[in-house]
């Protein structure tokens, strides 16, 4: 019983940090404090101009006193911000002077300075500690993910795939970004006039699905959800050895390769419909299955395959699971087994 209640619980402990000290953990080389390039993009306060950011230094001259910062900590024993980005995105960007204060209303006579013009309040604000509460290394990991959704499920919530890449950091991970590159990955689903950049990391998780589908085709390890599926996969694979990470990289390729050279335009989409557009059904279905025929195999059977694939998106079996929850275990395994199904009696013919 007290296992359970501990794999529930914590351990933490808190600091309080002077912002000099913060500033100085953040721009080490390499960083003590990680304010993450990816989470970095998603930095709102500059939005209409410095005035939030700006509200925000003038709080705490004031001494206004703040809400904590969580950070994670690594097995380095350094830390990551879990919580608390804008704030400390915010004291960074302003003690390396990238914004002159505006609109403030009660320390008037600094509008228009930057940090190195403000005089005797530099000091100040450097001696200004704020909370922080740090999450210990030896907490399981998913408890640190469901921190992380906790804490962030304010105007500039994190994905899934985006706390994956915090609390995951490793090789697979580094092959993800790198997979992801791909314009049919990180396009997918896009118009060819939309540019538009996608947001979140929906292209790295893409390539996971992939990786998860392709290396557990009965979902013995999908016991509750997706997320909780891409969770497991990429904490059991986060460090994969370079052998694996090449065996990954080929696999992937293969199958996008040889998804694309027999549906052509047509790859992931239901090619049945007028209005065809990619959709991350027929990726996980297509991908893991005619992904992984041998190229020989493909390119005799190319027609009857896509003529296969016709038949099943007609077919109203097909249609029922695609109502309601998409990706429940449930409708993923009987989309699955008929596809297999059709699949089979072409490629044995």
């Amino acid at each position: 019983m007290s296992n359970q209640i501990e794999d529930k619980m914590l351990s933490l402990y808190p600091i309080d940090y002077p912002f000099e000290t913060l500033v100085n953990r953040i721009n080490a080389r390499p960083a003590k404090l990680k304010l993450d390039p990816d989470f970095q993009r998603k930095y709102k306060w500059d939005n209409d101009g410095w005035v939030r950011s700006s509200k925000f230094i003038e709080s705490c001259l004031m001494r206004i006193p703040l809400p904590s910062c969580y950070f994670a900590e690594d097995d380095d024993g350094n830390h990551m911000v879990i919580d608390g980005l804008q704030r400390l995105t915010t004291i960074n960007r302003f003690f390396n002077d990238e914004f002159a204060l505006e609109g403030l209303t009660k320390f008037k006579e600094l509008e228009g300075l930057k940090f190195s013009e403000i005089g005797q309040f530099q000091t100040e604000l450097e001696t200004t500690t704020i909370r922080c509460i740090v999450l210990r290394k030896d907490n399981p990991k998913s408890l640190i993910r469901e921190i992380f959704s906790r804490l962030n499920q304010g105007a500039v919530e994190l994905s899934d795939q985006e706390i994956r890449h915090a609390i995951y950091p490793g090789s697979l991970d580094m092959l993800l970004a790198e997979l992801a590159s791909a314009p049919a990955i990180s396009r997918f689903g896009m118009a060819e006039n939309n540019e538009n950049e996608k947001d979140g990391l929906e292209p790295e998780e893409q390539v996971l699905r992939f990786f998860a589908f392709s290396d557990d085709k009965n979902l013995e390890k999908f016991t509750s959800n997706l997320k909780g599926f891409l969770d497991d996969y990429m904490e059991a694979n986060s460090e994969l050895d370079d052998e694996k990470i090449s065996e990954h990289r080929e696999r992937f390729n293969k199958a996008l390769s040889i998804c694309e050279g027999v549906f052509g335009e047509d790859a992931f989409v239901n090619p049945t419909v007028a209005k065809k557009r990619k959709g991350l059904v027929h990726y996980d279905l297509v991908m893991t299955t005619v992904g992984e025929l041998s190229e020989d195999i493909a390119n005799q059977k190319a027609t009857a395959i896509r003529e296969a694939y016709a038949t099943l998106c007609e077919s109203e079996e097909f249609k029922r699971t695609l109502a309601g929850g998409l990706q429940d275990k449930s409708r993923i395994v009987r989309r699955r087994n008929k596809w297999s199904e059709l699949l089979k009696a072409v490629v044995d013919a």
